[in-house]
């Protein structure tokens, strides 16, 4: 299974992303002509052919696991997205989020897709379970006690406008300090994709 995901980012670190991706693939290409070149798959029929193409089969995707080839976005961005989490300590076990919860990037307070300047292009990846499942169980749990406290605050204040108005400066203080502790998936993956570009 995979769990696809959409977060904005600049247009200029998807315009590297797709470049890195596409000189990943072309090197797999490459790879993929001298293997054929190397078993003679030319020169090959029925059961023999069948078995070189498929001893090469097992290798590119070995390649692939391994992050030799890169050839998808996802890809290209796993091995810096496994360290963003490793480093925010959420990969671990997690328990699930609950049925109905507010889902991982759309928590109260969170500054949605729009945030950053120049945030104005679409990333969409979809990640296989062993990264997908970490990012959004952890993105939920580390949130909640913040989110909680966002709610807390809307219960007390309101969460319009015109209620906020009426919240004294100390009060208002206190929510933005809260919510700059919410993370998003969109955060921890804008972080993974500065890490694949800058090499890290």
């Amino acid at each position: 299974m995979g769990h696809t995901m959409v977060i904005a980012v600049q247009p200029a670190d998807l315009d590297r992303l797709d470049a890195h991706v596409d000189a990943q693939k072309t090197a797999e290409t490459r790879w993929q002509a001298a293997a054929d070149q190397h078993a003679g798959v030319l020169e090959l029929l029925g059961p023999a052919l069948r078995e070189a193409r498929t001893r090469i089969r097992a290798e590119r995707e070995r390649l692939r696991e391994t992050g030799t080839h890169r050839v998808t976005r996802w890809r290209a961005l796993a091995p810096a997205l496994r360290t963003e989490l490793e480093t925010r300590g959420l990969l671990r076990e997690w328990e699930p989020v609950p049925s109905g919860a507010q889902q991982a990037g759309q928590n109260l307070g969170g500054t949605g897709p729009y945030a950053g300047a120049g945030y104005t292009a679409r990333l969409c990846v979809t990640l296989p379970d062993t990264l997908a499942v970490p990012l959004l169980r952890g993105v939920y749990w580390t949130n909640l006690p913040h989110v909680q406290a966002l709610e807390a605050w809307a219960d007390r204040w309101g969460t319009d406008a015109v209620s906020r108005r009426t919240a004294p400066p100390e009060a208002l203080d206190q929510r933005a300090h809260t919510a700059a502790q919410i993370t998003t998936t969109g955060t921890i993956l804008r972080a993974a994709l500065e890490r694949t570009l800058s090499g890290r």
